[in-house]
């Protein structure tokens, strides 16, 4: 997407124009002399501004000239330093510039005062001098370029911290990226506790193909064991067994038993169970209290597209509570009917809440791959190779949108993800040192401090590198974070899986905060950044207004907009579940006369002043 679209999107009725409040020593602009006057006190339109200043030397009115903002009290002084508009600013002229910083006129130093120039920005010789130094050591200018823009335009300190941060929060590699580059470093030889806990940590932030197609391969197997019967479920029983998913020898009557002891105790030992498996719950806590006919009217309401014999089951299900003593085939019939309603609930997914741990059911899965990969099945019987080939075949398809939208990216990932990456760490640490008491207050264990930690162990170069690298990115989202006045800003990049690959989404959001220092969910705004492999840049502005949203999606794919309108309902109906009204989605397709970098730069979405483009509650 090309930066002019970029500008167009942000650039909505801010304070882009500089006013005369802001001018500074030092600041060079481009200025229209439209009136003169005694003592060669002039009218100068700069911009939309207009502003009397004083001259330093007799100029000529209609004419456009380059100026230095000079040091005075009252009106703003004015020494010119060239002339011509803003896109005819001489060679001469700059290098007249840098002559009076004591800088040499070299390539890269003029390139640097045209940018100053072109963006407006304040600038006095050490200043000019310190981002020539940075901008040396940076291998992408135009990175460095954004970043000292983000610096001044947002009054960030002035330093080599502010630069490395947000330098590396504005460029390429992601944070995803980055996350993954470290843990690589960190499976050397080398090892300390603070990388110990950091890989653990990164696995768990990290969303991978691996493990998520390891944890499907497992689920699949689970769901052939429920939902077919004869050899095939016991083969998969057996498979399962043999992959550490359950335990050694355990017959399918005890384990049917544990799963249901599991499911009854699920809500007194804190364990949150998915809908579907709660669901299952209700059904056997009301056939052992008796009350069978409202949990067959349950099972008819909850599965009406499916002909399923309500009664049948529901009467299979008391012989879990009401049988008649040593009687085993109605024990048996009883486990059955618990087995048929959970295929019913789940295919699979989930049954590590009732099977075993999920850590042991992730390793299982894991095992299973690894034996699939290695040609291992050729030791197991015809069946049992069948079924291993089945459920990994499945388990490497990529997951529908659908699917992936409603269980890889919900809020609840969200607000882990951020809660691990440590953007509270120095307000924590501030309150642990105010505090004084040992042990009463402790900083949380999060990304930002155990790569801390990491750095203070002395670790070899690439280990130290990588994680540089990502302390930056972290610590450029918390300066692009930061409260500014009444409103809060929170930036931040999120990994997700879509497809069987790792992508990641760059989110913005502004807005106010509710009385108790919440996030007001009724009026704000975000900015959705996505570079997908088939659509490539995609950005979504979300507009929320006392809980209407506004939606406008930007690609240049001419299509999408009829791709997606089929979609739209389905988008309206889950709003109106959250309590949100849908007024309008707008697709745009950027123009391709706009000018700019036809590269996309996140400095377009971070360097937002606070908020702009909607209004807000006062």
């Amino acid at each position: 997407m090309e930066a002019g679209a970029l500008q167009g999107l942000f650039n909505q009725k801010t304070t882009q124009q500089i006013k005369t409040a802001e001018f500074r020593p030092g600041q060079i602009i481009n200025g229209k002399i439209l009136k003169l006057y005694p003592d060669q006190v002039a009218e100068v339109q700069v911009g939309s501004q207009k502003m009397i200043a004083k001259l330093e030397t007799p100029l000529s009115a209609n004419e456009r000239y380059w100026f230095q903002v000079q040091p005075g009290e009252g009106k703003v002084h004015l020494k010119v330093v060239g002339s011509g508009s803003e896109d005819k600013f001489q060679p001469g002229s700059m290098a007249k510039i840098l002559g009076e910083f004591a800088m040499q006129p070299t390539k890269d130093n003029l390139d640097l005062v045209r940018f100053f120039i072109k963006e407006q920005l304040p600038v006095n010789r050490e200043l000019l001098k310190q981002a020539a130094e940075w901008l040396s050591t940076a291998d992408s200018r135009s990175a460095g370029q954004d970043a000292i823009k983000l610096i001044l335009t947002r009054g960030f300190p002035v330093t080599q911290s502010s630069f490395d941060a947000l330098y590396t929060t504005t460029k390429e590699p992601s944070l995803v990226q980055l996350l993954d580059k470290l843990e690589k470093t960190l499976d050397t030889a080398w090892s300390s506790a603070a990388g110990t806990s950091l890989k653990k940590l990164l696995n768990e932030m990290l969303p991978s193909s691996k493990v998520m197609n390891s944890e499907a391969a497992v689920n699949n197997l689970a769901a052939i064991w429920l939902n077919r019967k004869g050899q095939e479920s016991q083969a998969a029983l057996e498979l399962l067994e043999q992959f550490g998913a359950i335990t050694s020898k355990s017959s399918e009557r005890n384990l049917l038993q544990q799963m249901l002891v599991r499911l009854q105790s699920s809500g007194t030992v804190g364990d949150k169970l998915p809908e579907r498996l709660n669901f299952a719950k209700n059904i056997i806590t009301l056939i052992g209290n008796g009350d069978s006919s409202t949990a067959r009217q349950m099972i008819s309401n909850f599965f009406p597209e499916k002909t399923l014999p309500a009664n049948e089951l529901a009467e299979s299900l008391k012989m879990l509570f009401y049988r008649t003593p040593g009687k085993e085939v109605e024990a048996q019939q009883g486990l059955q009917a618990f087995k048929q309603l959970i295929s019913m609930v789940s295919d699979g997914e989930s049954l590590s809440f009732l099977m075993g741990e999920k850590d042991t059911w992730r390793q299982a899965g894991v095992n299973l791959l690894r034996a699939a990969g290695q040609s291992q099945s050729g030791n197991l019987t015809g069946l049992h190779a069948q079924l291993l080939s089945e459920a990994v075949a499945k388990a490497e398809q990529p997951a529908s949108l659908q699917e992936t939208g409603t269980t890889l990216l919900t809020d609840t990932r969200i607000k882990q993800f951020l809660s691990a990456l440590g953007l509270s760490y120095e307000q924590q640490l501030s309150e642990v040192i105010k505090d004084g008491e040992i042990g009463k207050a402790q900083v949380s264990e999060t990304l930002k401090s155990l790569v801390l930690r990491l750095l203070n162990e002395n670790p070899p170069p690439a280990v130290k590198e990588a994680a540089e690298l990502v302390l930056h990115k972290i610590t450029g989202f918390q300066l692009l974070s930061q409260e500014a006045g009444p409103i809060q800003q929170l930036v931040v990049q999120i990994p997700f899986m879509l497809g069987g690959k790792t992508n990641e989404l760059t989110m913005q959001w502004s807005g106010k905060k509710t009385e108790d220092g919440k996030i007001d969910a009724d009026f704000c705004r975000v900015l959705f950044y996505l570079k997908l492999k088939h659509l490539d840049d995609v950005i979504v502005d979300m507009q929320v207004q006392n809980r209407i949203m506004s939606v406008q999606i930007f690609n240049e794919n001419p299509t999408l907009k009829k791709m997606a309108e089929e979609m739209t309902p389905l988008l309206k109906l889950k709003l109106a579940e959250i309590d949100y009204h849908l007024s309008s989605v707008h697709f745009h397709v950027p123009g391709k006369s706009q000018t700019g970098r036809n590269q996309r730069s996140l400095a377009d979405l971070y360097g937002q002043k606070e908020y702009s483009g909607v209004d807000i509650k006062i």
